[in-house]
C-alpha cells in the first residue's frame, strides 16, 4: 500500500485527481502513449495513477513547447497576449527545463499554501514582500547595479540582481540592509544560503537588520548551519519552509509546529518509498500532479527530492493531505556508507551542524567510504578535526579528506550542491 494513502484528503481530492489524469491522457499530446497503461475509468483513481510512469524533465524537454498543453489552446496567442510566459529552471544541463508559466495559477497555488501556516494565514495575500534569490531564476538579472526602483515590481522588491552571490561586494550587503529598512516588507522570501550570507555579514559587522513578520525559505535545501545564523539576526521573525518547483507550484508548506503539509487544493502527491536498507518505507520520493493549471498538464512529475513522511497527527490541527517531517535533499545528491546504505543531504547536514563556528561545506564522494570535504569555518583547524571524526561516525571506516577554504562556490546553476557522489549509480534501484 502507498503509505501516503494513509493520510486523509478533502472530498474534492479524488475528483481533482481524476480530472487531472483524464485531461492529460486525452488532451495533452505528450501523454498519448500512457493511455495503453490506463486500467480504465472504471478502476479506482489510485489504481490508475499507480499504473502510470513518472513524468521526467527529459520527457518535458522533448514535449516542449506544446506537448503538455491541453488541446484547443494556442501557446503562441497566449504568449503574445501576456497570459503566459516561458521560464527556465535552474540546475545542471540535464535538469534544465523551459516551462510554460501561468502567473495567475501560480498565485492561486501560493495563496492556498499560505493557509497551511498560521503566520502566513494571518497576512493578506498578496503582501509587501522582499525577495533574496538567484537573479537568473527569480526577479531581474543585471550585471550592473540597479537602483531600488528598477528592482521593485508591484509589492515585491528584488534585493539581488546578480547571477551569482560571488559578485556581491560590501556595498551590496549595505544596500540590502538599507533597503530592508526602507521597504519594510511583511515577508522576506529567500534562498537560505543567500540570506545566510547576509546574516553572517550582519553578525561580523555588528549590524541590526529590519525584522519582517515572516521569512519564507524556498528554492533549495536549508542547512541547519544557515538557519541558526539567520535566527540570530532575525530573532523575531517566524520561519516557514515552502517546498515546490517551477513545474508544480507550491507543494508542501511548513506549519507553525515545523511539519510540512500538502497543498491539497493545488496538487496530488504519490509517494514511492526507498528500500528499507536505504531508509524506507517512510523515506522516499514524491511524484506530483498539479490541479487546475490550464496551460501545463503535469502528472506524476518526479521532483527529484526525498521526503520523510510523518507518523501521526500534527499539533497545528491541519488534518488533510500528506504530512512530512522534512525534505531531506535530492536523490541525485545522496551518498553512501561503507555498507552501501544511503545517506541523504539532511543526514550529512545534521552531522556537520554540530561543529561550532562552521559556516558552509561541500562534500564529494568518489566511492563509498571515500569522501572529500570542504569547510568554511571560523576556527578552521578545530572544525576540520571534528569534521573528520563526524565523517567516520556517519559513513563508517574509510578515507576522509578534510580541507578548509575561504569560501564555498556554487555550481554551474549558481545553486549549491552540498553533497554528491561523483560516480554513477542507479537511482531507480534505490526504490521499492
Amino acid at each position: 500500500m502507498n503509505l501516503a494513502e494513509q493520510f486523509n484528503y478533502p472530498d474534492s481530492y479524488e475528483e481533482n485527481s481524476r480530472i487531472a489524469l483524464e485531461t492529460a491522457l486525452h488532451t495533452a499530446p505528450a501523454y498519448r502513449d500512457w493511455n495503453r497503461l490506463d486500467p480504465g475509468p472504471e478502476a479506482a483513481v489510485n489504481e490508475r495513477y499507480a499504473a502510470m510512469p513518472e513524468l521526467t524533465k527529459q520527457m518535458m524537454r522533448k514535449a516542449f513547447p506544446d506537448g503538455l498543453v491541453p488541446d484547443g489552446r494556442s501557446t503562441a496567442e497566449a504568449l503574445a497576449s501576456g497570459k503566459i510566459e516561458y521560464t527556465f529552471t535552474s540546475g545542471t544541463t540535464e535538469e534544465k527545463v523551459v516551462n510554460i508559466w501561468d502567473a495567475s495559477w501560480w498565485s492561486r497555488s501560493e495563496a492556498e499554501s499560505w493557509k497551511l501556516n498560521s503566520h502566513t494565514a494571518a497576512l493578506p495575500y498578496p503582501v509587501r514582500k522582499a525577495e533574496l534569490a538567484g537573479a537568473q531564476n527569480v526577479g531581474i538579472s543585471c550585471e550592473e547595479d540597479l537602483p531600488m526602483g528598477h528592482r521593485t515590481i508591484g509589492q515585491t522588491l528584488y534585493l539581488n540582481e546578480k547571477t551569482s552571490m560571488l559578485q556581491w561586494q560590501p556595498r551590496h550587503y549595505k544596500r540590502m540592509a538599507r533597503e530592508l529598512a526602507d521597504f519594510q516588507p511583511a515577508v522576506l522570501e529567500a534562498n537560505p544560503s543567500l540570506l545566510a550570507r547576509l546574516a553572517f555579514w550582519a553578525l561580523d559587522n555588528g549590524k541590526v537588520l529590519y525584522q519582517p513578520d515572516v521569512i519564507i525559505f524556498t528554492y533549495e535545501f536549508a542547512s541547519k548551519i544557515h538557519l541558526a545564523a539567520i535566527r540570530r539576526v532575525f530573532p523575531s521573525a517566524a520561519f516557514v519552509s515552502s517546498f515546490g518547483s517551477t513545474e508544480t507550484g507550491f507543494v508542501l508548506e511548513q506549519c507553525e509546529d515545523g511539519l510540512l503539509h500538502q497543498n491539497t487544493a493545488s496538487c496530488r502527491i504519490d509517494f514511492q518509498p526507498l528500500k528499507r536498507q536505504h531508509g524506507g518505507p517512510y523515506l522516499g520520493r514524491i511524484l506530483v500532479t498539479t490541479f487546475g493549471n490550464p496551460w501545463n498538464s503535469i502528472v506524476r512529475f518526479d521532483t527529484g527530492d526525498l521526503v520523510h513522511l510523518h507518523r501521526g497527527s500534527c499539533p497545528c490541527g491541519h488534518s488533510l493531505g500528506m504530512v512530512a517531517d522534512a525534505v531531506e535533499g535530492r536523490t541525485a545528491n545522496v551518498t553512501f556508507r561503507t555498507d552501501g546504505s544511503l545517506v541523504t543531504t539532511k543526514a550529512v547536514d545534521d552531522c556537520l551542524s554540530q561543529i561550532p563556528g562552521l559556516r558552509d561545506y561541500s562534500l564529494k564522494q568518489s566511492a563509498p567510504g571515500v569522501c572529500e570535504l570542504l569547510l568554511k569555518a571560523e576556527k578552521p583547524k578545530e572544525a576540520a578535526a571534528q569534521a573528520h571524526e563526524e565523517m567516520k561516525k556517519l559513513y563508517g571506516p574509510g578515507k576522509y579528506t578534510v580541507q578548509t577554504v575561504s569560501d564555498i562556490f556554487p555550481g554551474p546553476s549558481f545553486k549549491y550542491r552540498r553533497t554528491f557522489a561523483n560516480y554513477k549509480f542507479s537511482q531507480k534501484e534505490l526504490f521499492v
